[in-house]
């Protein structure tokens, strides 16, 4: 799909709307990125943007601009393109469909919802997008069916969309139950659904009881073949050291989430402020490095299956 673009040109901040960002989620680690690429490099491409009522709204640029505010800058470059309702959200969608900086699947369902609110069925949609009716209606069921709290708490970025999928077949009353108990004992989506296929197979007070106190206790004895085999290979004293910290990390993190869920009185707050800007300074750095040797690593992955192909 095709969107004619007007001649870049320098626009105010402040003069930039986002109201349609409502169907993106953010990401802190993605928009530090940006804002360190932008400081590196300078804006290397302009915002998409459309005109509503005489003001300016972002189409597709949503990290930039918010990366950008950050910075401090006062004007970024966009391109205004003359789009209808129904094509801003297609053009979203077209923007972002593949590569590093693609949506996720719940900001998928959000603009396909927007679509369906112009007038649009699923299957015009599928059409209008290439795609199959049934991705459409995939992604418009994980909001349909997915209880509120949690849909919003994946539009935040504190639930993975992968283990949303898993609750779907729960009511929405036992969707919030057992999330908070997989979440607490931060499962993945494959070990969600193995807990929500516990949770149908017996319907016991006390066995359910039991699923939702101590998932991974369960799980460990009924599939004790789930944890991942050890690999063949001897790490060097550095790695070694990496495995480790890597499990204190996220042995911590998971206390520390339990902890601020429930967060101490205001008057220690105010006294672990500071201690709790260092962390979130480093957390921030030690995320972007993450995610960085983790991109690493499956594409030196993927290009070794692809060789032995």
């Amino acid at each position: 799909m095709k969107t004619l673009l007007g001649t870049p040109r320098s626009e105010r901040l402040e003069s930039i709307a986002t109201s349609l960002g409502r169907v993106r989620c953010p990401q802190p680690s993605r928009i530090e990125c940006i804002q360190q690429s932008l400081a590196r490099h300078g804006q290397l491409s302009p915002l998409i943007v459309v005109r509503r009522q005489g003001i300016l709204e972002v189409v597709d640029g949503f990290k930039r601009r918010r990366a950008a505010q950050m910075l401090g800058w006062a004007t970024l470059l966009v391109s205004e393109a003359e789009l209808d309702e129904r094509a801003q959200w297609t053009t979203m969608l077209w923007l972002n469909q593949r590569g590093a900086q693609s949506m996720s699947e719940i900001e998928e369902a959000l603009v396909l919802r927007e679509l369906m609110g112009t007038g649009l069925t699923q299957v015009q949609i599928g059409g209008l997008l290439e795609r199959h009716k049934s991705w459409v209606s995939r992604r418009i069921g994980l909001i349909e069916r997915l209880h509120p709290e949690l849909f919003e708490a994946i539009r935040l970025g504190l639930l993975h969309p992968g283990v949303a999928r898993r609750l779907l077949s729960l009511p929405p009353g036992n969707q919030l139950l057992v999330a908070a108990a997989v979440q607490k004992a931060a499962l993945g989506p494959r070990e969600t659904e193995r807990v929500v296929s516990l949770w149908h197979k017996d319907p016991s007070e006390a066995k359910r009881r039991e699923l939702l106190l101590n998932p991974s206790s369960v799980l460990a004895r009924l599939y004790p073949l789930i944890a991942p085999p050890k690999p063949q290979w001897i790490l060097s004293p550095p790695g070694e050291r990496l495995e480790q910290l890597l499990g204190v990390v996220v042995r911590a993190a998971s206390q520390m989430i339990a902890l601020l869920g429930a967060p101490p009185l205001p008057k220690e707050m105010t006294r672990l402020s500071r201690e709790m800007e260092r962390a979130e300074h480093t957390l921030r750095r030690l995320a972007y490095l993450l995610g960085s040797c983790a991109s690493s690593a499956s594409s030196d992955s993927g290009n070794a299956r692809s060789a032995t192909a």
